[in-house]
């Protein structure tokens, strides 16, 4: 089976190279001469996958595919991490950040690296660190389970409290004292200049939500230093993090 890849990061090339164990894999990046792209069996694409136009931003230069490429692969089976409207009339879209197990494990990657920018952006142990984890979807939890595990003192703060220990409110949250690291994995944008400016410590914040939910240029000028964190497993975790994306497509091609 032929695979065209979308060759735009370490993760990505560790998909290329685990699928080019059992199959014959074509790296498309920035160099690649459509007029000479002669069709695939199938297409990977990364997490993030395309812009509403078919095109994608790799290594901050748009990659743009020409509409001949998509004719060629339009039947075949696409493999991308998230929903995009692009390809929402493809018939055969497979999101591999969809799968459960994927999910978890990234989440577990997540955890990690955020672990790794606990440590490197703090003068203390982080034993002797008070940390706020808002949100508390599928990387909030794994990161306080790794916190509890490590005996970090945390707090969650969600929209309601359901039963968790250490759980304040959202509300509530405007109200307190912060602590001395706030960990945002929540997509709704509750760290506004309000809410920033009525602390009197300064917090490291360590935005791990994809979309800009902080109000940075609040945060600047109030001294409060944000860590925009991006894809942690791309960059902590790029080899176990690529060999599941490629464990992922290979069972759905093999089965």
């Amino acid at each position: 089976m032929r695979i065209a890849i979308v060759n735009c990061d370490q993760r990505m090339q560790e998909v290329y190279f685990s699928l080019s164990h059992d199959h014959e894999t074509i790296a498309i990046n920035e160099f690649t001469s459509f007029d000479r792209f002669d069709g695939a069996d199938a297409l990977v694409l990364p997490v993030k996958g395309l812009t509403t136009t078919g095109s994608l931003y790799t290594m901050g230069k748009e990659l743009a595919f020409p509409s001949s490429f998509w004719e060629k692969m339009r039947e075949k089976p696409i493999f991308t991490g998230i929903r995009q409207d692009f390809l929402n009339d493809f018939p055969n879209v497979h999101y591999y950040m969809e799968d459960p197990l994927l999910k978890a494990q990234n989440a577990v990657y997540t955890a990690e690296g955020t672990l790794y920018l606990l440590m490197d952006h703090t003068g203390m142990s982080i034993k002797d660190l008070k940390v706020d984890v808002i949100g508390y979807g599928l990387c909030g939890k794994e990161i306080v389970s790794w916190l509890g595990d490590l005996s970090v003192p945390y707090r969650i703060v969600r929209r309601t409290c359901e039963g968790e220990a250490n759980c304040i409110s959202a509300e509530e949250y405007r109200h307190v004292p912060c602590g001395d690291v706030i960990i945002n994995t929540s997509i709704a944008p509750m760290l506004d200049r309000a809410l920033l400016s009525q602390w009197q410590k300064r917090p490291l914040i360590i935005d791990i939500a994809t979309p800009d939910v902080i109000d940075y240029d609040a945060a600047l000028s109030l001294g409060i230093r944000v860590i925009k964190a991006g894809n942690l497993p791309a960059q902590v975790a790029y080899e176990s993090a690529g060999k599941r994306i490629a464990d992922y497509v290979r069972g759905k091609l093999d089965w």
